[in-house]
């Protein structure tokens, strides 16, 4: 970001989580002394593409984050997320670090990085008598998300198998515990944790990343997102239905038969980072890529 011109923030919190409405109340009083008015949302359900302001700050872990993308739709904002979680690889501050952020991104001493994201779409086949989503109510069936699309079986009870498509051309045809497709942002998230590579943020591709497939030759490929992913469950193994989880957040039945596309969504979420290694440099502090794990000082 260059010279800050921030007049109003909006902060949000989980009211869930122990502590962090309290910091919320805290950070509002901080930026309020500033001169920087607030506004404040500790429901996770509450929509964030109504609400005005300069920017947002996440007080929360990367599951805080990704919810708070997904809320915001099409308005999206810059958005610096202050770590609350265990691992806060999206975050750009951990919480003992959150005054020096914060006063970071009043003197426009923060960078912006635009990231890709997406719409899943599904086109159900014949829905289970009472088949609704985990949060007893019927999902649209359109989603926006960040990190990644996950097409797992319900449980034990046998393997699925799942055809991806993009376009006119078949990727291949998975059996096994299903399949993820996961954004350069989301790359870093379950898709590795599944033996799929790390993705650079900046790109806008989509890694197919098979969950303990059937076959050996089944492995994590890389492409573009062209016109639309296509995933079309061909079967559900012993139980009548299998489950697409956007972002880990929202999750869907899905039977033989349904269709879930993935497709570019027109808006980019507005990441906020102390610097373009910061990425990088958490792979290597987190994770330990490429080297050995340093310890935070």
């Amino acid at each position: 970001m260059t010279e800050s011109k921030i007049k109003h923030v909006l902060l949000i919190g989980d009211a869930r989580k122990g502590g962090s409405a309290e910091l919320v109340s805290k950070y509002s009083a901080w930026f309020e002394e500033r001169g920087v008015s607030t506004d404040q949302v500790t429901n996770r359900d509450v929509p964030l593409h109504d609400r005005d302001s300069d920017v947002v700050v996440v007080l929360g872990g990367d599951g805080s984050l990704l919810a708070a993308a997904r809320r915001m739709a099409d308005n999206q904002r810059p958005t610096l997320g202050i770590n609350r979680g265990r691992l806060g690889f999206l975050t750009a501050f951990e919480n003992e670090q959150a005054e020096e952020g914060l006063t970071r991104l009043l003197a426009g001493d923060l960078i912006e990085e635009t990231r890709m994201m997406f719409r899943c779409c599904v086109e159900r086949g014949s829905l289970p008598e009472g088949g609704l989503s985990t949060s007893n109510k019927p999902s649209s069936g359109n989603v926006l998300g960040l990190n990644d699309v996950v097409i797992s079986r319900a449980g034990a009870g046998g393997m699925i198998i799942v055809r991806v498509r993009r376009g006119d051309v078949e990727i291949g045809t998975y059996r096994g515990d299903g399949i993820i497709a996961a954004t350069a942002t989301g790359s870093t998230a379950y898709s590795m944790a599944a033996g799929g590579p790390v993705l650079a943020p900046d790109l806008d591709v989509v890694v197919v990343t098979p969950l303990a497939s059937h076959s050996l030759s089944a492995r994590p490929v890389v492409l573009s997102i062209g016109a639309g992913l296509e995933f079309e469950i061909i079967e559900t193994g012993e139980k009548r239905h299998a489950y697409c989880v956007v972002d880990g957040q929202e999750q869907m039945q899905v039977t033989v038969g349904s269709k879930i596309t993935m497709c570019t969504a027109p808006t980019r979420f507005r990441h906020l980072a102390q610097s373009p290694k910061q990425f990088f440099e958490v792979l290597v502090e987190k994770f330990g890529f490429a080297g050995m794990a340093r310890s935070r000082r």
